[in-house]
């Protein structure tokens, strides 16, 4: 696949404020990222996934199914076994994997049927998040994004520290500096961001369709930003 040069977001060269998982902070002048730098972090992405455990390939490879899954079903919506799939691909780590299970678990499959009916009409990503958090125990904003872009990879991306990395370190965006930030300097994802990233993500999608002619989806945008933002703070930490 070949995206042209043209950036996705024209724009001037940037003061931003770059905080990174290891706690650096630096400014540095930034252009937006281009069409190619955007095809680039997908192809790192899939190379990421190539270096981990089969398991994790498999359960990549599988996870855009989710969406034919969902649709198919009348109404729409997701089972025991799908959301199980879902909290199983986006907590890497166990203690938070086993107590979102652990949520899971203790509700009747018609209640997660009627929570996860709720996405197929959705539009405002913040007021479907709203309504998914805390629906069920030990499943937050990670989680959440995670169910609906399964569903709906369409509208809807993933939030992760290292998609909003590669935000604040090229782009700066007004809303990024109320993302609340641990004792290190490492940005959270929180409820309040989920809302204004996805329409970051979605404009950004349709802005390299445009440019690379390529279809572009949140889902596929949020996947980019995670292996930039990684790669940024790769650095960082090698560096310290």
């Amino acid at each position: 696949m070949h995206a042209h040069s043209s950036p996705a977001h024209a724009a001037q060269p940037k003061l931003v404020r770059r905080t990174t998982t290891c706690g650096l902070i630096q400014r540095r002048h930034q252009m937006p990222l281009d069409a190619n730098q955007f095809e680039e972090g997908i192809h790192k992405y899939w190379a990421a996934i190539a270096s981990r455990s089969l398991d994790v390939q498999e359960r990549e490879r599988s996870f855009p199914e989710l969406a034919t899954t969902f649709a198919d079903r009348q109404p729409p919506h997701f089972t025991r076994a799908d959301l199980e799939r879902i909290i199983t691909w986006k907590y890497t780590d166990a203690r938070r994997r086993d107590k979102a299970l652990e949520g899971l678990a203790k509700l009747p499959d018609q209640h997660l049927r009627d929570i996860t009916a709720v996405i197929q009409d959705a539009r405002s990503a913040t007021d479907v998040s709203w309504k998914l958090t805390g629906a069920i125990h030990g499943v937050g904003i990670a989680g959440v994004s995670a169910i609906l872009a399964a569903a709906k990879p369409d509208r809807f991306p993933v939030i992760d520290v290292f998609a909003l990395i590669a935000i604040s370190h090229y782009y700066s965006p007004e809303w990024i500096a109320s993302v609340p930030r641990d004792a290190t300097g490492k940005l959270q994802a929180d409820q309040k961001s989920y809302g204004p990233y996805t329409t970051f993500c979605r404009e950004r999608a349709k802005e390299l369709f445009v440019v690379s002619g390529h279809a572009w989806t949140p889902r596929r945008m949020d996947m980019a930003l995670w292996a930039i933002g990684k790669g940024l703070d790769d650095a960082d930490c090698a560096r310290e």
